[in-house]
């Protein structure tokens, strides 16, 4: 299978780690997203003329989230995707809050610093409170748990982590996360190195628990996200 995007797309990232949870084969191809996007060849593979795409030998895919459900399902036996249909649906309940509670004011307030997208003053107040609201959803409910669904690393875990990522790295200081000590006790567990295909993504390098708040845009050149040890 063959992913097609750009380097350090964070919206990747819960392919990639899904892909290695399942042991998946998924070549990156050199892709020129300037020139490559615009071409009539990648027109034909998406509807929507956007990156990411996953091509299969059935076809092709679009939208992260189907691509990760995708690779979730491939395995059924890791239970990735949830070993029940009920924690099926609980997976999703946390994909859908990430894309819809914690990826939108996410964007807003970290887009502006990697110089994607116009600062807004009013827009940024907003989306501080609305992560704030998220982040203490998410304190909540792992507060007497490991893992967002039952008892092992699940999708959920994979898709709200990929969204913190950037998050951690630049502008969610250890201040600012103080208050959540428990998604910091969960973040740090799955990027322990006793799972290291948890962070196998490329486009940044570091411990974002530990370097949290100021990574600095150089970071996002390639490599991994590592362990801490």
């Amino acid at each position: 299978m063959k992913l097609y995007t750009y380097p350090g797309n964070y919206r990747v990232f819960k392919v990639l780690i899904a892909a290695e949870y399942n042991g998946v084969d998924i070549e990156l191809p050199e892709f020129d997203f300037a020139k490559d996007i615009k071409s009539k060849e990648f027109k034909a593979k998406t509807p929507i003329g956007k990156v990411p795409i996953l091509e299969t030998e059935e076809g092709t895919l679009f939208e992260s989230g189907a691509i990760a459900r995708y690779v979730a399902r491939l395995r059924p036996d890791t239970g990735l995707y949830g070993k029940t249909f009920f924690e099926s649906g609980q997976v999703d309940a946390w994909i859908d809050f990430s894309a819809y509670e914690l990826e939108v004011p996410l964007e807003v307030w970290v887009h502006p610093i990697l110089g994607v997208g116009k600062f807004n003053a009013a827009a940024l107040t907003k989306a501080k409170a609305d992560v704030k609201k998220a982040l203490q959803t998410l304190e909540n409910h792992l507060h007497l748990r490991t893992y967002l669904v039952g008892e092992q690393v699940t999708l959920a875990d994979i898709v709200v982590a990929s969204a913190l990522v950037y998050p951690f790295k630049f502008v969610l200081d250890k201040e600012f996360r103080k208050p959540y000590s428990a998604v910091n006790r969960w973040f740090s567990t799955l990027s322990s190195c006793d799972s290291t295909r948890f962070f196998v993504v490329h486009g940044i390098s570091g411990d974002p628990v530990e370097t949290g708040g100021g990574g600095g845009e150089k970071d996002l050149d390639g490599g991994v996200v590592g362990c801490a040890g």
